[in-house]
């Protein structure tokens, strides 16, 4: 009888014992399984963004430049392969912060402090957003706005200001496929103009922020699903406001894509630009006057888009100044008569 019983314990303990370790497995697989999902910091880490005007304006890279041009490389101003990964913008405290992980690898709500000393333009773990800066001059008196895109080459390629992801070829599917990962849905690029003061040198007091927000039709709901009809959905700040600048300084363009050509060729897609939906006025300048521009390129953590399915993106961007001249409205006096 008592070896009956003893059997029956056995039994009883191997049966549990199996579970708890079916149990603890699950555990286990579940556990790596998030910290993978929850670790893996989508980035874009190839870029191409150029920086030119029309008329009215003229860039470089340095203040006591003795040449001055229309165009400047983003890869000459910052380091092109610099990572991207999530931050968000804070226009309260004038900086950037980034998402805090806890040691099992989940998001604990709360953000660090970033600075442009340490954390753009960085290859390391410490990259987090690049930074390009130049100066532009004028000899007139100008309103500087942002371009609208127009195609060029047959739809090839295109000018104004944009931002998409790049096609690329698939030899064995003979079609492209979009390099992009959707991470442009999530890139924010961020306008710095700074005034200098009465010592020569750029003053912090005297600059505005702005963000253009491209592909601002084409995000995604908070379950992943693409929004119907393009609405807008702004994203919100950790300020507590409804959007990250206020709305005067929020540049916003609906999605700019690419399609096959018909018959597909490698060498051939058909592009279609976004189109503005706000103002795109950024500042004015005097006559002979001379601002320092900061060009902030960032994946905007707060966007719903940015995810998990975002890993490394080719992105292609143009940003064009146009400079339009403001006409004098005042009389000239009339010299007197002698």
């Amino acid at each position: 009888m008592i070896a009956k019983k003893k059997t029956k314990t056995r039994k009883v303990n191997i049966v549990v014992y199996f579970y708890m370790i079916l149990i603890l497995l699950l555990v286990l697989v579940m556990a790596s399984y998030a910290w993978f999902s929850i670790s893996r910091t989508p980035r874009v880490s190839n870029i191409s963004l150029y920086v030119n005007t029309m008329q009215g304006l003229e860039f470089s890279k340095t203040p006591d430049a003795n040449e001055w041009t229309k165009q400047l490389s983003y890869a000459d101003l910052a380091a092109q392969t610099s990572p991207l990964r999530p931050v968000t913008w804070s226009d309260k405290d004038q900086r950037f912060y980034g998402a805090v992980y806890g040691i099992d690898g989940r998001l604990t709500g709360d953000w660090q402090p970033l600075s442009d000393e340490r954390n753009a333009n960085r290859e390391n773990y410490l990259g987090y957003y690049c930074i390009g800066t130049f100066y532009a001059r004028t000899d007139e008196k100008v309103a500087v706005s942002l371009t609208p895109a127009t195609e060029i080459d047959d739809g090839v390629n295109g000018s104004g200001t944009y931002l998409i992801g790049i096609p690329l070829w698939d030899e064995t599917e003979i079609n492209h496929y979009d390099g992009g990962a959707d991470a442009e849905d999530a890139v924010r690029v961020g306008i710095r103009v700074t005034r200098f003061g009465e010592d020569g040198q750029p003053a912090a007091d005297r600059s505005e922020f702005f963000i253009y927000e491209p592909n601002c039709d084409s995000h995604q709901d908070d379950e992943g699903v693409d929004v119907p009809d393009g609405k807008y959905s702004p994203t919100p700040s950790i300020d507590g406001t409804p959007t990250l600048v206020p709305e005067d300084r929020l540049i916003t363009q609906t999605a700019s894509v690419w399609s096959e050509a018909n018959p597909v060729e490698k060498n051939v897609q058909i592009y279609t630009f976004g189109e503005f939906t706000s103002d795109t006025a950024l500042f004015t300048m005097e006559q002979d006057e001379m601002v320092m521009i900061q060009i902030y390129l960032w994946l905007e953590g707060q966007d719903v888009d940015c995810n998990n399915s975002m890993e490394d993106a080719l992105i292609i961007a143009s940003v064009q100044f146009l400079a339009e001249n403001i006409p004098e409205t005042g009389m000239d006096p009339i010299p007197a008569d002698d």
